[in-house]
């Protein structure tokens, strides 16, 4: 049975008295139901990594926790304005002790788990986030490596999660000097008010316009933390109600968006106002509130919630590098075990690093040093990042490997632009030209395309306009990338009506805008019709997806009626099996035999039987507009594969692709000999 509240305060008040002044500080203003409330934001996000078949909201986890520091820590900047006693030197000092210790374990761990157990570019990549996340800058290095938090079936780096701790410091290192102006001035409330409204106005455009770097940044996250600041300013002297109301509808908001939210049809920002309104309305409703005091201050949330920290920061990487070295996410039997120990690990950090650098005695030279070992891991990350400390598994073996997996030709840039004056990326200089519409599954096959133009002087030159995260459809938009695709789409149009251009292609990951990527669950990317205000994503099924394929059908029939030959490339096989990481034994990571090559003794072959099975209903409808506008339907898998068998290494033991669904530069220069009509078809120079 859980202790009364009044219980708790009175053991808690009753161990002041032997503890050292900065924590006898801490317990005066102790609240055991934001510990419970911890707890619960802790639990829900690791039950969300852990579990992620049960499609819960747990990331709002990371929501509440903004809320619950945007509380604590402007009541104690508000505090010591209003006392008199507030300095910066002592808030970043107090902020290091309570951040750092920790930190350093995890980077530590991380450290050596790279070391033993990563191939040389994850070590290199591993390096370089370390560099970034030492000094609170994962955000940004997330953002800017393009690592989506939501994506699926994508293997994220072992310290993806600090980007939140990166955006809570970067906040809090302006936070009290704004707080310093606005309470001299007299408008702490209206500034507050402010800061939410705009960062909540940037938060809501970016969902739409470039949802992946605006979930990283302090200015659409401030809104949360702004949130909690709120409470601790209106809430200052005044009584404490118990707030009954308040606290049970904070409960149910939470477990409604964790139990209902679905991210197929709702924007995550949308989740993050309801997770943060009923987190800040547990906050309001006092310790006395009765699911506050009879369920958030239980012993067990408080024990949870002491070491929340400790556990968020260990959760992660254990998850990580479990699925590196499996190649595949956990089961849930020891994603439970890992759990434990994530627990384990996290008490023991929480018991005898954090709580003695944290409370003990100490001077400026224990902030100077934990600042020091942030430094010393920032210059051991660069040099990691920069391939200088190799790795356990390194040699000619690993770096052959990895160069196989490097295998990619196309020279030009990622993205086709569409600004004034830019041209596709061209090949040969015959009169009459190929254009090439579509994503990377398109740029893989420039190898093909460059030895067909280089070894006939009738091929036709060819151009690439290509453009990631977007397929060649027509009127639609995609949310995942911030991307512009309809403007993408009407420039290559513009594109296809050249005169020197007589034959037309489109190509694409077609099946992972509409159905998902083939075996990997909810891998589907968000596209969107334009027309569509609430930006609904495009399924297979989807009304709006009929609409885009007859216009998309009108669109190739036009270019046939011109007298211009058009091609649709479906989609080429695809499979966990191709990819590289998942052809190598788990035990090599952990292997004290370093082998002195991985080539594979046996040439590994892909039933594309279920791959076929699966995109077969976008395939039906792609065959059947090529059939009605004559058109042309080129399958890939009749050159890559032997019938329904296809090949994921080579004679030499290497692998064919570099990922689970794009071809090495090798393989498709060798095998994707349907490229060859298209280049070499009638009307050819």
């Amino acid at each position: 049975m859980p202790l009364p509240a009044p219980s708790i305060a009175a053991a808690a008040a009753a161990r002041v008295a032997t503890r050292p002044a900065r924590e006898r500080d801490a317990a005066r203003t102790y609240r055991p139901d934001i510990d419970g409330l911890r707890a619960v934001a802790v639990g829900l996000v690791v039950a969300y990594h852990a579990l992620p078949q049960l499609r819960t909201a747990g990331f709002i986890g990371v929501d509440i926790f903004f809320v619950i520091s945007g509380y604590l820590i402007t009541q104690i900047i508000l505090s010591g304005l209003h006392s008199g006693s507030f300095s910066l030197a002592a808030f970043y000092a107090r902020r290091v002790r309570r951040i750092v210790p920790a930190l350093l374990v995890i980077l530590a761990a991380s450290c050596l788990l790279g070391w033993l157990t990563l191939f040389p570019g994850e070590l290199r990549l591993l390096g370089s986030s370390i560099a970034w996340c030492a000094p609170f800058l994962a955000n940004m290095f997330f953002a800017r490596m393009g690592n989506g938090y939501f994506d699926q079936g994508v293997q994220a780096p072992p310290l993806l999660h600090l980007w939140s701790l990166g955006v809570e410091e970067q906040f809090y290192f302006a936070w009290p000097v704004l707080m310093m102006v606005v309470v001299q001035r007299g408008v702490t409330m209206r500034a507050l008010i402010a800061v939410t409204a705009v960062s909540l106005a940037i938060s809501i455009w970016g969902i739409w316009h470039a949802p992946l770097q605006y979930f990283y940044l302090p200015a659409s996250r401030a809104w949360e933390l702004a949130a909690g600041a709120f409470l601790a300013a209106w809430r200052a002297g005044k009584p404490r109600p118990a707030g009954a109301a308040a606290s049970l509808a904070g409960t149910v908001l939470i477990a409604a968006i964790v139990v209902f939210f679905d991210a197929a049809r709702t924007p995550s920002v949308i989740a993050s106002v309801i997770a943060t309104a009923g987190a800040a309305l547990l906050i309001w409703a006092g310790p006395l509130a009765p699911v506050n005091r009879q369920f958030l201050a239980s012993p067990p949330l408080i024990f949870l919630g002491r070491i929340s920290y400790p556990l968020y920061l260990w959760h992660w990487p254990l998850f990580s590098f479990t699925q590196i070295i499996l190649g595949h996410a956990p089961d849930p039997a020891l994603a439970l075990c890992l759990i434990v120990i994530a627990c384990t690990a996290a008490y023991v950090t929480r018991r005898w690093v954090e709580v003695p650098i944290r409370y003990g005695k100490g001077d400026r030279r224990t902030v100077a040093g934990l600042l020091a070992g942030l430094a010393i891991f920032a210059l051991a990350g660069a040099a990691a990042g920069a391939g200088a400390i190799p790795g356990r598994l390194s040699g000619p073996a690993f770096t052959a490997w990895e160069q196989a997996m490097g295998d990619w030709r196309y020279p030009g840039p990622a993205d086709f632009g569409g600004q004034a004056g830019f041209a596709p990326m061209a090949a040969g200089h015959a009169e009459r030209k190929v254009l090439f519409i579509g994503d990377s599954h398109v740029q893989q096959y420039w190898p093909r395309v460059t030895r067909v133009i280089d070894t006939n002087a009738n091929a036709r030159a060819a151009l690439f306009a290509t453009y990631l995260g977007c397929p060649p459809l027509p009127g639609i938009n995609s949310v995942g990338r911030g991307r512009n695709c309809a403007g993408f789409f009407d420039y290559a149009m513009q594109q296809a009506y050249r005169p020197d251009v007589d034959t037309v292609v489109f190509g694409a990951f077609w099946e992972k805008y509409l159905l998902g990527e083939y075996s990997i669950a909810n891998s589907a990317a968000h596209v969107y019709r334009v027309e569509d205000d609430a930006h609904a994503p495009l399924r297979l099924d989807s009304p709006g997806t009929q609409i885009m394929f007859e216009q998309f059908e009108t669109i190739v029939a036009r270019l046939v009626a011109s007298g211009r030959r058009v091609f649709i490339v479906l989609s080429n096989p695809t499979s966990p099996g191709f990819d590289p990481i998942n052809m190598l034994p788990p035990e090599l990571r952990l292997s004290a035999h370093v082998p002195a090559s991985l080539a594979l003794t046996d040439t590994r072959r892909i039933d594309a039987a279920p791959f076929e099975s699966f995109v077969a209903p976008l395939t039906t409808r792609l065959r059947a507009i090529a059939a009605r506008t004559g058109a042309s339907a080129l399958d890939p898998r009749a050159t890559l594969c032997d019938a329904m068998l296809c090949p994921a290494s080579g004679e030499d033991g290497m692998p064919l692709y570099i990922d689970s669904n794009h071809l090495r530069a090798r393989f498709a220069r060798e095998r994707a000999l349907f490229v060859d009509q298209i280049l070499l078809g009638p009307g050819a120079q």
